[in-house]
């Protein structure tokens, strides 16, 4: 029997994960500047009062290489993610050793039974790096609204500004009935001036969101 490639288990974790976590939003192999996550979801938390959300980071294992040196590795997503997984196709169940690893890691299992996955350890929740955490999930097409802290669809993967939201243009989004995208430049010229971030005069990184339905309420009169 021909073995089963890592990138080939991807797609199961991520099904099952959509429908076990409860994910608006999954992501396979999300590229970062330090890491790749194999598979990473977002899920709403905040009830009727809040826009909170959770964020979610599962490595994606054979179950062939050394347990504590993977757990290690999923356990380093949490400068990301609000709750890291480690997930293994194995045919036995992890044994007491390793529940004791993951449990002292802060990692949760999970056990990936041909096409079957099952949650066997849970992820206690995290705090990730905020510009770490806000570049994951602008890098799956969302973003967080500077108005209401909702985080929204920009709507592509590859560019952050397209096709959901307007560059710095509030009229033309309240037209369209999308968001908005500006630059910060006071903090731009600051760090710039710290040394903090090369960039040429008159240009900022520092961009902002508003969603569509904060333009709406800017827009009303």
């Amino acid at each position: 029997m021909k073995p089963i490639k890592e990138v080939e288990l991807y797609p199961i974790v991520e099904r099952w994960a959509k429908r076990h976590f409860g994910l608006f939003r999954t992501h396979i192999n999300t590229g970062l500047r330090y890491s790749r996550i194999d598979v990473a979801g977002v899920r709403d938390v905040g009830g009727d009062l809040s826009g909170d959300i959770e964020s979610i980071s599962i490595e994606v294992k054979r179950g062939t290489e050394p347990f504590a040196s993977v757990t290690g590795q999923a356990m380093g997503y949490r400068v990301y993610a609000h709750r890291v997984y480690l997930a293994e196709s194995r045919q036995e169940a992890f044994n007491p050793v390793e529940l004791q690893i993951a449990s002292n890691l802060g990692v949760g299992l999970v056990w990936i039974k041909g096409k079957r996955c099952v949650e066997v350890l849970s992820s206690p929740f995290y705090t990730p790096i905020p510009r770490l955490h806000l570049l994951l999930l602008e890098r799956m097409a969302l973003a967080r609204c500077q108005l209401c802290t909702c985080f929204f669809d920009t709507g592509h993967t590859t560019r952050a500004f397209a096709p959901n939201v307007v560059r710095s243009n509030l009229a033309k989004a309240y037209e369209q009935e999308k968001g908005v995208v500006y630059w910060n430049m006071e903090v731009a010229h600051r760090k710039r001036s710290l040394k903090q971030r090369l960039s040429a005069k008159n240009t900022s990184y520092e961009r902002r969101y508003l969603c569509a339905d904060c333009v709406t309420l800017l827009g009303s009169k």
